[in-house]
């Protein structure tokens, strides 16, 4: 029941604190319109069994970017939930391909293999490493789509955004981070984590126009840390 006030607080700390050009953002949502979205919403999607939450992760983005500011501009997101839909049923099918392919090679390989008890540890671990495998092309495809489209997407007076991740590159970058961590034994997992950043950031761009006037917000309170900080203890992921 606190997580739409944990949201509000944590995204407001962040954009009181995030500054261009000497004009600094802002989030001046409240916790009934959090709830609305991450409670009213997301119940939703629960109550049609997950074939509403590609509907609920398009409001929830939008509502994040839309209720953002720059100074007194505020930003504009809409979000289509049927292209939402769209993309997670792409990858809901590729999931199912593989899960497919995974039964029908399992039921053929366990009977060769029943007469070799030194290869019985691989009955159980390729169908994991392969579903895990299928698991990350569908996320890293979700993950392209659905970012091209929030920012192609969001504008405001003035500016506009774009972004153009490749899936194809974002399934090497995450096969690449999880065969670098496994092998140090997840100390690589910091230059992972700035390897996928970097990437996104390469890929984003806000083209902006120098004729429109920007103005600072009337009035911006301070906001104190601690949603911010409850957010990374229960490791929330407040990132769009």
């Amino acid at each position: 029941m606190l997580f739409p006030w944990l949201i509000v607080r944590a995204l407001s700390f962040n954009a009181r604190n995030s500054a261009y050009r000497g004009l600094r953002f802002d989030f001046p949502a409240t916790g009934n319109e959090a709830a609305k979205v991450y409670i009213g919403k997301l119940a939703v999607a629960v109550l049609t069994l997950g074939f509403g939450f590609p509907w609920f992760m398009a409001r929830q983005k939008a509502f994040v970017v839309s209720h953002h500011a720059f100074g007194a501009t505020r930003f504009h997101c809409e979000l289509s939930g049927r292209q939402f839909f769209g993309i997670y049923a792409r990858s809901g099918l590729m999931l199912f391909v593989v899960g497919v392919a995974v039964g029908i090679l399992y039921s053929l390989a366990i009977p060769a293999l029943t007469a070799f008890d030194s290869l019985h540890w691989v009955v159980w671990l390729v169908p994991v490493v392969v579903m895990y495998a299928g698991y990350a092309v569908a996320y890293a495809y979700v993950q392209a789509r659905t970012t091209n489209l929030l920012w192609t997407n969001t504008s405001g007076p003035g500016f506009e955004f774009e972004s153009s991740l490749s899936a194809k590159k974002l399934v090497r970058l995450y096969f690449g981070n999880i065969l670098a961590v496994a092998c140090s034994a997840g100390l690589l997992i910091p230059w992972a984590v700035i390897r996928t950043l970097r990437y996104r950031l390469e890929n984003f761009s806000i083209t902006i126009d120098d004729e429109i006037t920007h103005t600072a917000s009337l009035a911006l309170p301070p906001v104190g840390a601690t949603g911010q900080e409850l957010g990374d203890l229960f490791n929330l992921d407040l990132g769009i």
